[in-house]
């Protein structure tokens, strides 16, 4: 049965190279690091594809007490957990976006605004026809360097749309032949990454 795009948070800031998400714990149940996401505006705005490359839990006054706390109440940190005005946060890297109704492998030509929803992306229709084209690991390989975990996002996207593709072992292929030729002059991200790959998807 497909299933069906998840809202899990909201814009918190944005650039044309990514954006940040907030959201609150109860909402962390299914994105991760690795999946597939779209800042959906409600307007006739571009939606913008992008990967979620980090994903981290600021502290604040009170979690630095319950910390030290010798047993804090369980009440009390569940409360804390669902009720904290601190957001979870999450870095995506944008992949694409989409114009007239067509999908393109760039970078948007404007970053979401604020607030603008975040879905996840599991639509197999959707999914299918994202990653049919793999121009979009171009721009995943260029942001090496600048605090993405390339080598590793490329196994846990790979992963993901691998179970969402019906376990489509012909495309997993064909992306491993996409990095061949991408990382052809790079052994040292090339290797590691096809070996993860394999071992990830059994092939």
């Amino acid at each position: 049965m497909n299933r069906i795009n998840q809202e899990f948070g909201r814009v918190l800031r944005a650039a044309t190279s990514g954006f940040a998400v907030g959201c609150r714990v109860g909402q962390l149940q299914s994105p991760a690091f690795g999946s597939l996401v779209k800042a959906q505006p409600v307007d006739e705005r571009e939606a913008i594809y992008g990967l979620i490359y980090d994903m981290h839990v600021d502290d604040d006054p009170l979690v630095r007490r319950l910390v030290l706390a010798e047993n804090p109440p369980e009440s009390v940190i569940n409360d804390q957990r669902d009720n904290r005005l601190l957001p979870i946060e999450m870095s995506v890297l944008a992949v694409g976006y989409t114009q007239n109704g067509a999908i393109r492998h760039r970078l948007p030509p404007r970053p979401p605004l604020n607030l603008d929803p975040v879905e996840l992306c599991l639509e197999h229709e959707e999914v299918t026809r994202f990653t049919d084209s793999l121009g979009y690991l171009r721009l995943i390989l260029r942001a090496e360097g600048s605090g993405v975990p390339v080598d590793q996002l490329l196994v846990a996207h790979i992963s993901h749309v691998h179970a969402l593709r019906g376990g489509d072992t012909e495309w997993a292929m064909r992306v491993i032949t996409e990095l061949i030729e991408l990382l052809r002059a790079n052994y040292d991200v090339l290797i590691p990454t096809l070996e993860a790959v394999s071992d990830a998807l059994a092939i």
